[in-house]
């Protein structure tokens, strides 16, 4: 199937939507081609490669949702709005006119079950889920190493600022978020790194802690932590096997199963008590980081997500049926990170 794809950094090298879109289509063998999310270069993507599907991943300052339709009308394709959802601050997309996308695109995705319930008997023929997922290829070129300390994810808001001063543990502790540098603490900050590297930092530790959301993005979407999915971290630390430790919630048993494939906490004050006890057992860390890697790689990949999508369309091309014996080539590796 030939599919345009219009989106914000869509195909760009480390971008999380080529990731989620671009590269896993490719792997099942469409022909992809990425264009800017305006008027002008989605009417040139259509005019010049006459697509069965255009996938648009709306955001501010993309074409006009009845520029879409009018367009895609006229050549004939199938308009598909891929929503990602409010989780990543930086590459969600907003659920308040999705009323309006149902009725504008021929079909509209959704990453979480509550939205979908929501908005089903508005228009379910209409309306598909698609949950958050991993494409493991692009973090199969990691380095591995020998595991030691952990690895918090999330900016330095009031909740998680206090939560970190209260670990014992400060100087085998790695820190990725907004506002930490800024502190007065004894931790160890690392900047955002591209893909591969994330991947070779995330295989390099024994657990991945998930902190809660910033208060900004909780305000700007009107949603708390508790409601949102688990972030892309945590699909990218399992492809590593790397076990993660992460705030209860409704989204956490939909993906992995506590105690066996992830940990939890029920509050952040939990946390200073909970996360010795986990270093104490690395047997155990390795065993819930290989479960985790089973999980993510067995039902959570993009391309199972995509392959599942299109299947009323097409005859599932021949690479998507060998994808599972790409993955388990990938024991070594992993073997050898932990």
């Amino acid at each position: 199937m030939r599919i345009v794809v219009s989106g914000y950094g869509v195909d760009a090298s480390d971008s999380p939507l080529r990731s989620q879109i671009a590269d896993p289509l490719r792997f099942l063998g469409h022909e992809v081609v990425a264009v800017a999310p305006t008027e002008a270069a989605i009417k040139w993507g259509l005019n010049r490669y006459s697509p069965e599907m255009l996938v648009v991943i709306p955001s501010a300052g993309s074409a006009d949702r009845n520029v879409i339709r009018a367009l895609t009308a006229e050549a004939g394709t199938v308009a598909v709005c891929m929503h990602t959802g409010p989780t990543e601050p930086k590459v969600s997309t907003d659920f308040d006119e999705l009323d309006i996308d149902l009725c504008e695109y021929d079909l509209v995705t959704v990453p979480e079950r509550g939205v979908y319930e929501e908005y089903s008997a508005v228009g379910s023929y209409r309306l598909s889920l698609m949950e958050p997922a991993i494409h493991p290829p692009a973090l199969m070129d990691f380095v591995p190493s020998t595991r030691t300390g952990m690895l918090l994810i999330g900016d330095a808001n009031p909740a998680n600022v206090d939560a970190v001063a209260t670990l014992d543990c400060l100087d085998d502790l790695l820190i990725m978020g907004d506002g930490w540098s800024e502190l007065p603490l004894d931790i160890t900050t690392v900047e955002p790194l591209p893909l591969p590297d994330r991947a070779s930092l995330l295989a390099g530790v024994d657990l991945l802690i998930e902190l809660e959301t910033a208060l900004s993005h909780q305000s700007a979407i009107r949603r708390s932590h508790l409601e949102l999915g688990l972030s892309r971290g945590v699909y990218e630390a399992a492809v590593v096997g790397t076990p993660s430790l992460v705030q209860a919630r409704s989204a956490v048993p939909q993906a992995f199963t506590p105690g066996e494939e992830i940990f939890v906490y029920e509050s952040l004050n939990d946390l200073s008590h909970l996360v010795p006890l986990l270093l104490a057992d690395i047997k155990e860390l390795r065993n819930v980081g290989e479960a985790a890697w089973s999980r993510v790689t067995a039902e959570h990949t993009w391309t199972q997500r995509w392959r599942t999508f299109l299947e009323p369309w097409i005859i599932d091309p021949e690479i998507g049926r060998d994808e599972e014996v790409h993955y388990s080539n990938q024991t070594r590796s992993l073997s050898k990170a932990s």
